[in-house]
């Protein structure tokens, strides 16, 4: 990881033209595709046990690649985003044990998942992989078994990340039992916090660190939210060293020179400090 930039612009599914970034110091993390994870109607039933079924009779696996453009300069540092969606929400209402799936995948159904995710590190140009799931409490075991199999599938020292929540970060410590290795940094998501933003604040403004190791160097912000702003800016100040910290910019919109500009000024300014 010490090999890769100190700053990533994050591009999400959209037309994006990211050519105004032609030094090499900052990356793109672009969404490269995404990985549904539905169960099966048969597979939601109380009465369906499945002893004996494969991965495709109990959940129903869809991969949507990247469909949007994505221009860069050559030379730009990419590392490849892999998002995770599983059953929840609005599905609950057709699908009222979505976590009734993850206990019956194998461990050869986990393989399967993880090599549709480590293929995204071959894509041309990629020096690092990310994954970004909001893994439920119900999921951690699943997640951990596949984070494990995707580190396997890589190439050796190659740079996995992933994002996290923040509560992963502070009381929730289940990334503490991964096996040594496993990830080589964990980003705090600091923006769309929902419940528990209040209290995420005000730790960080303490002047706390996150007490997990791998959430400790790196950072995720957005560019419309006041406390992202606030931390780039020095008016809210987190306990990271900032030269140290790796910090991840997501933007609703699509990135353009203007936008980037004042942000990408701010962020060497804070590097420095």
């Amino acid at each position: 990881m010490a090999n890769l930039p100190n700053l990533y612009l994050w591009a999400w599914e959209r037309p994006e033209d990211l050519q105004f970034l032609d030094n090499g110091k900052v990356g793109v993390g672009f969404l490269a595709k995404t990985v549904y994870l539905m169960p099966s109607l048969a597979a939601s039933s109380p009465k369906s046990t499945f002893p004996d079924s494969s991965f495709f009779d109990t959940a129903r696996v869809n991969i949507r690649p990247r469909l949007q453009p994505l221009r860069v300069s050559p030379g730009t540092p990419l590392m490849a985003v892999v998002r995770i969606e599983s059953a929840r929400g609005e599905s609950l209402a057709i699908f009222p044990n979505p976590s009734a799936v993850l206990a019956t995948i194998s461990h050869e159904d986990v393989i399967f998942f993880a090599l549709q995710i480590a293929t995204a590190a071959q894509i041309q140009g990629v020096s690092a992989l990310q994954i970004d799931f909001d893994a439920t409490l119900s999921e951690h075991a699943f997640y951990r078994d596949l984070l494990i199999e995707v580190r396997k599938q890589l190439p050796p020292n190659f740079p996995l990340s992933i994002t996290a929540l923040a509560s992963w970060c502070i009381g929730d410590r289940w990334l503490d039992q991964l096996p040594p290795g496993t990830v080589d940094e964990a980003v705090p998501m600091l923006f769309r916090m929902g419940q528990g933003t209040r209290e995420v604040r005000s730790y960080l403004a303490a002047g706390n660190n996150f007490t997990v190791p791998t959430c400790a160097t790196s950072l995720g912000l957005s560019t419309d939210e006041p406390f992202s702003r606030d931390i780039l800016s020095g008016k809210t100040e987190v306990g990271f060293d900032s030269k140290q910290t790796r910090v991840y910019i997501f933007s609703p919109k699509a990135w353009d020179l203007n936008a980037a500009k004042s942000l990408l000024e701010g962020l060497e300014t804070w590097h420095e400090n």
